[in-house]
């Protein structure tokens, strides 16, 4: 779900949160028993938060991936706001020269202005990023002209400041702060119009979804965005039971219990069922589910 590079950019608390999953979410030793995630289409995710309220369930949130924190900034693309909706948040933008070579748009650095993360994939952790590890600069002046809305000679001083960066790191990587309005808009309508396929990661439960734009070339492009998602919780023989949801459909499912404690299978999906049919969501996936124990979480 994650790359290298999201990791290495901006993003990376983030990424690293969604990362951590369910263990993330709670600060002392306990096992568990997880599911790695599913989707339901059709899900009426306000709906589906009232009746949790009605039955007696905790709702915490919203959270953007497992923190209550909003990431990213307004996504502010009309096509892309009706997709995830009016809530969701644009953390990333990629754009790929070729196979190993791209740069993403960082929008998670405070106080306005995008990170710039330029990425070649042929460099390994020990190897620092040099100027000729940069796309061309003709097509680097390309993108910096409709992301930025910039002239031919504004996207040149911009290309000559991100090769004198690139001449001066010592880094795998090179990251260049640049405090520019973006046109995500711009930038969607050219995606779209280039793309001859368009992919939507699943975001079980976490609410992170890439959206991903391809070519006969290959992949050239990619929005990542987050939407918001909710715990819902209740507790049972005192083991806490949480159906994490995000607005997209995603979910994942988690009993907490004493490290090193086991229950019966049957008890905890009985639960599980009786939770889902209290909020509208398909019982019957429940028993679909494979859980995964984990004795302990240190």
């Amino acid at each position: 779900m994650y790359t290298r590079r999201q990791l290495l950019s901006g993003a990376a608390v983030a990424g690293s949160t969604a990362l951590a999953g369910c263990f993330g979410m709670f600060g002392t030793d306990h096992a568990a028993y997880s599911t790695a995630g599913d989707t339901i289409e059709g899900v009426d995710y306000d709906s589906v938060q009232s009746r949790a309220r009605e039955a007696g369930y905790t709702v915490e949130g919203p959270y953007y991936v497992n923190a209550k924190r909003e990431i990213g900034r307004e996504l502010t693309v009309p096509a892309l706001a009706e997709q995830f909706g009016t809530d969701a948040r644009v953390v990333l933008t990629q754009f790929n020269y070729s196979a190993t070579r791209f740069f993403e748009v960082d929008f998670t650095v405070p106080d306005g202005g995008v990170r710039l993360a330029f990425f070649d994939d042929a460099l390994d952790f020990e190897q620092p990023f040099r100027p000729t590890n940069l796309p061309p600069d003709d097509w680097l002046s390309e993108q910096f002209a409709l992301l930025f809305d910039l002239s031919a000679s504004a996207t040149a001083g911009l290309v000559a400041d991100v090769k004198s960066a690139a001449a001066g790191t010592s880094e795998h990587f090179l990251t260049y702060r640049v405090d520019r309005e973006t046109d995500l808009e711009a930038v969607h309508g050219a995606f779209a119009e280039r793309a001859t396929s368009v992919t939507t990661s699943e975001t079980y439960g976490d609410g992170w979804a890439n959206q991903t734009y391809a070519d006969e070339r290959g992949t050239f492009g990619q929005f990542s965005v987050v939407v918001p998602s909710v715990r819902i919780v209740t507790t049972d023989a005192g083991h806490e039971y949480v159906v994490k949801l995000d607005r997209l459909g995603g979910l994942w499912l988690l009993v907490t219990l004493e490290p090193g404690e086991t229950i019966p299978e049957d008890e905890y999906r009985g639960v599980f069922r009786q939770m889902f049919e209290a909020v509208g969501l398909p019982a019957e996936r429940v028993d679909e589910y494979d859980f995964e124990y984990t004795p302990s979480n240190w």
